[in-house]
């Protein structure tokens, strides 16, 4: 390499030590500081090697741009240098702002209990009410801030006055041989080969939410609030706004059909009562990865799943279940939470929604109830494991916590191997009630399961096909033994499917592809068949109250075990930036910037014609407008 290049990189490679260096004494700081919430060397062991992770992806995303400008520099004719001089303004700037966000994070923890994220932009728009706050009530703090951020001012100018590089020349070589240092820094900046990049739910390891942000540093953690501030609608900028007025009365009516109404300040709050005395079962809910109607026999699909199809006649098996979207996320933000679905991406993924949000697990928590998140994958994709922790899940189980499975795919252990680990949790402490939600994952592509396990309905083996046939023999087998070891005895079981395999049609929203199997096993419960139109967000309500659970839910499901005789049902499905809302014999299409457009729908076909119930689509577009304001008003919590 070419001395220009050389001292460059050596550079920047002094910049990368320090800025660690910098990263991991403020997080040291702060450990010491919140010693007394962090509770376990195991915790703090979490905390710092999840901080590298995090401050190694953070610094190899700012180096690399650097990198590859010297890169590219080497491979043109032009001398000088200006570009050692651009990398020495870039790497001062880079520290005063690492620097910086540290300084702002125990003002930040002791006003919001978290390191800085959204709210450190929101609040740009109010710098009046923020300084006066500042100036207030954390002056001192204030003071030696800027005396801090000062003195690494100077420091740091310092350190780049000692530092003379060399004059820039054409070298390609010098271009070749950095190719694997940036094969590198790409690596270091995902974190890993793993399926999706470093994000904050990899790092979560407490149902402490200020603990889980931790392992963050407050430069990674408010980009990438940033990030998905850039990537959340509300349903009023996609569907038309009315008047909040309106949208409240149209849910505070629902509300009055559901219980009785408790909180102005939160309208959909309201007093569930239930169908059956509390008796302290377990609830188990087993989620069945894009396990759509199309591959169930008894719902008039391939003949896929006879271990399913045999609980029609023995459980609460629901003919007319649809799914609430297309992604897990959506499924188990329906399933766990009630919640109603919105354009905006599942509430598992938004940051309002980290900390004190309705679901299942902080309700039964309060009840007792040891809750568990148990998945055979990755539990950080799609937040999973962040959302949960924080909001009362008391342990998430993994990929990394199964010692020997016997098969291990692309997206994790079987599920033979998840409903063992299952079924070895749920027989620890029998007295112990007990709510485990357990996602499976094999049919999901590549469709990788164990050999020998079923006989294969199509060639070659990897095919959606024979990984629902899988999952069914995996399931059944689990319930089998559910019943023989006596836990069903003492239990509600759910079964249920996130979403459809693939949702895809040619019409605004494919309602076909939303149908999905669910049935509940309970001892309470005669076996029946379920015509009624029923949807995710009914489910949660409904297994409180075969749990005997008397409480406020801000949940607007139905509580299917007292429905009026003359409810018919309504599904809401979310189709990309659609949104349909369904009776049962009209559909509701909302649109991004359209009027909504209303069509009969029967025997899985719209009417030709469109038609004009404006009452029916005043309902669809409160529904919509009332999951962005609640949640942007975090109004869907419990008082």
């Amino acid at each position: 390499m070419t001395p220009f290049v050389r001292k460059n990189l050596g550079f920047l490679g002094q910049f990368f030590l320090i800025a660690l260096t910098i990263l991991t004494t403020s997080r040291l700081a702060i450990v010491l500081w919140q010693w007394s919430r962090i509770g376990s060397v195991s915790d703090f062991q979490a905390i710092f090697i999840g901080g590298l992770r995090v401050d190694l992806a953070t610094l190899s995303q700012l180096v690399f741009l650097p990198v590859v400008a010297i890169m590219l520099h080497a491979l043109t004719p032009f001398k000088g240098n200006w570009l050692a001089r651009g990398i020495k303004i870039y790497c001062w700037l880079a520290l005063i702002v690492l620097v910086l966000m540290e300084i702002a994070t125990p003002t930040f923890i002791s006003e919001y209990d978290t390191r800085p994220n959204r709210l450190f932009f929101e609040y740009l728009s109010s710098p009046n009410e923020v300084f006066g706050m500042l100036f207030n009530g954390y002056l001192l703090e204030m003071a030696m801030g800027t005396l801090l951020l000062v003195v690494t001012g100077w420091l740091t100018r310092q350190w780049l006055k000692s530092y003379g590089g060399d004059v820039a020349v054409f070298s390609p070589a010098s271009s070749l041989l950095m190719l694997p240092l940036l094969a590198l820094l790409l690596l270091g900046a995902r974190s890993g080969i793993q399926h999706r990049p470093i994000n904050p739910a990899m790092v979560a390891f407490s149902n402490d939410r200020m603990l889980n942000t931790l392992p963050l540093n407050s430069t990674y953690s408010v980009m990438y609030a940033l990030y998905q501030m850039g990537n959340e609608e509300s349903a009023a900028n996609f569907y038309g706004e009315i008047p909040e007025e309106t949208m409240l009365q149209v849910i505070q009516q629902d509300v009055s059909e559901l219980g009785h109404p408790v909180s102005q300040d939160m309208p959909s709050l309201h007093t569930m009562k239930p169908s059956q005395p509390f008796k302290k079962r377990n609830l188990i809910i087993v989620v069945e990865e894009s396990l759509g109607a199309q591959f169930v026999g008894s719902l008039g699909g391939k003949p896929l799943t006879p271990n399913i199809d045999s609980w029609r006649n023995k459980s609460w098996f629901f003919d007319n279940l649809y799914a609430t979207g297309t992604r897990s996320a959506r499924g188990l933000e329906a399933i766990t939470t009630g919640f109603l679905p919105s354009p905006a991406r599942p509430v598992l993924k938004l940051p309002k929604a980290q900390n004190n949000f309705f679901n299942l697990a902080g309700l039964l928590s309060d009840y007792g109830y040891e809750t568990s998140f148990i998945y055979g994958g990755e539990s950080h994709f799609d937040n999973m494991k962040g959302f949960f922790l924080n909001n009362g899940f008391d342990l998430a189980i993994d990929q990394n916590n199964y010692s020997n499975p016997s098969f291990v795919g692309n997206w994790g252990v079987s599920d033979e191997d998840l409903f063992e680990k299952a079924l070895s949790y749920l027989q620890q402490i029998p007295e112990q009630p007990k709510f485990s939600l357990i996602f499976t994952s094999t049919n999901h592509t590549p469709f990788e399961f164990p050999d020998n396990k079923i006989e294969l309905y199509e060639q070659p083996k990897q095919t959606v096909n024979n990984a629902v046939k899988y999952a069914d023999y995996a399931l059944g087998k689990f319930l089998n033994q559910l019943e023989a070891k006596g836990i069903l005895e003492n239990s509600v079981v759910l079964v249920v499917a996130d979403h459809d395999a693939r949702v895809w049609g040619d019409s605004l929203v494919p309602i076909e592809h939303f149908h999905i199997p669910g049935f509940i096993i309970s001892p309470d419960i005669e076996p029946k068949v379920e015509q009624t139109l029923v949807s995710q967000i009914d489910l949660a309500p409904t297994l409180l109250s075969l749990l005997g659970i008397d409480h406020q839910v801000p949940t607007l499901g139905r509580d299917l075990t007292q429905l009026p005789a003359n409810y018919t049902g309504r599904a809401i499905m979310q189709y990309g930036e659609n949104q349909a809302y369904w009776d049962g014999e009209e559909v509701v299409i909302l649109r991004p910037n359209q009027e909504p457009i209303t069509y009969l729908y029967s025997a899985g076909k719209y009417s030709d014609q469109p038609l004009h119930d404006k009452q029916k689509e005043l309902i669809a577009l409160a529904y919509a407008q009332f999951a962005s304001w609640a949640y942007d008003k975090q109004k869907y919590r419990l008082n």
